[in-house]
């Protein structure tokens, strides 16, 4: 038998196929790795322009509860009170467009210098996003709580 002969190529003619199968199945594993990185990558930048879109929303709210609680009018006086307060509402301007705020305000009775006087405290929870199951994208629903405790500085 001459070396050129089919005879004596054939056992190596199968050895390239199983390479070249083994280069494509490492090649989709390592595309679909990065493709699942893409998806994280973009529902983290999801959740994370949603808790900045919160933040600002619960930061919004509780600036109008506090000018609503302490109104910088002239004229007659309204005193402080919880009650004056009414913040809570859903957002329809664009950048907190699907944002709610949800604004609650106690009166809490503090002592200082031996004298007593009311600080008022706010708490803004602003959300966005929904948990609803039949939304877009019902897992990235992000809220956010600011509490600011404020002082008249009148004594009851």
């Amino acid at each position: 038998m001459s070396p050129d002969s089919p005879r004596a190529m054939a056992p190596q003619g199968g050895s390239a196929i199983m390479v070249a199968l083994f280069v494509i199945v490492i090649m989709a594993l390592l595309a679909a790795a990065m493709g699942r990185f893409l998806v994280d990558s973009g529902e983290k930048n999801t959740v994370e322009v949603r808790g900045v879109r919160a933040l600002m929303a619960a930061q919004s709210g509780l600036e109008v509860a506090l000018y609503q609680l302490f109104p910088n009018r002239s004229g007659a006086d309204v005193p402080a009170a919880c009650a004056n307060v009414a913040a809570s509402r859903t957002f329809d301007e664009p950048g907190l467009q699907g944002c709610q705020v949800a604004v609650s305000c106690s009166e809490i009775q503090t002592q200082r210098d031996g004298e007593t006087s009311i600080t008022y405290r706010l708490t803004s929870l602003g959300s966005c996003g929904t948990a609803a199951q039949g939304s877009a994208s019902p897992d990235f629903a992000v809220s956010r709580t600011l509490v600011a405790e404020a002082f008249d500085g009148v004594t009851p």
